[in-house]
């Protein structure tokens, strides 16, 4: 009886949540496109699978079908056209969109554990304010325990990238108790059990907050 309680124990914390798999009817904001932005920003999303499915290294210009909507715009998975490609409803668009999985941020729900996942650089930028420009980011290390307060949209900057954040508390090391605005990107649920996939993953022993279809 013991060993079935710990079993089912352990198989619910190594369960993905709900909010991250990529199911229809779920919703996720579209970060900022991977072609050149200049004074222009616009988020992800093109009008067919055509041009939505390439890697973001492989794309140096702007598609022709390029959807035009805002950074952080909401939109809402319909179904999976390929393993790395959604098909979506968005706000405000009369057509389906497309855009690639990685390219798609969820909604945290306040209340959630999560860890910096820093990745290469071993720390990750911490905004003191949503809207905080880059060069003036605090940052915090690799590994750091947070709990999510919110997702919002910081206004684009022509320096700085990851405009979809994640407002956290800091609850472990030197600025325990204080808050400010995480980069999804860098941000991960604390999953010390579950085998890492990414460098980014190795380095936090956490699951990043992406889609997959898997």
């Amino acid at each position: 009886m013991q060993r079935s309680v710990f079993v089912t124990a352990l198989l619910s914390a190594s369960a993905v949540p709900p909010w991250l798999v990529p199911a229809r009817g779920r919703f996720a904001y579209v970060a900022e496109a991977p072609w050149p932005l200049d004074d222009h920003p616009e988020a992800a999303l093109t009008y067919s699978l055509r041009t939505a499915k390439p890697d973001p290294d492989d794309q140096p210009t702007r598609p022709d079908d390029a959807v035009g909507a805002p950074i952080g715009i909401r939109a809402e998975f319909l179904a999976l056209a390929t393993p790395a490609v959604a098909r979506l409803r968005v706000d405000g668009v009369t057509r389906e969109a497309f855009a690639r999985l990685d390219r798609l941020v969820p909604p945290v729900p306040p209340g959630t554990h999560l860890v910096v996942a820093g990745g290469f650089g071993n720390e990750a930028p911490l905004y003191p304010k949503l809207d905080t420009p880059l060069k003036r980011a605090d940052s915090l290390p690799t590994g750091t325990h947070l709990v999510a307060l919110d997702t919002a949209v910081a206004t684009y900057d022509p320096e700085g990238a990851d405009f979809i954040r994640i407002e956290v508390r800091i609850t472990s090391g030197p600025k325990h108790g204080r808050t400010g605005w995480l980069p999804a990107l860098y941000a991960g649920l604390n999953r010390p059990g579950e085998r890492p996939g990414s460098t980014a993953e190795k380095a936090c022993r956490c699951r990043l907050l992406e889609f997959r279809s898997d």
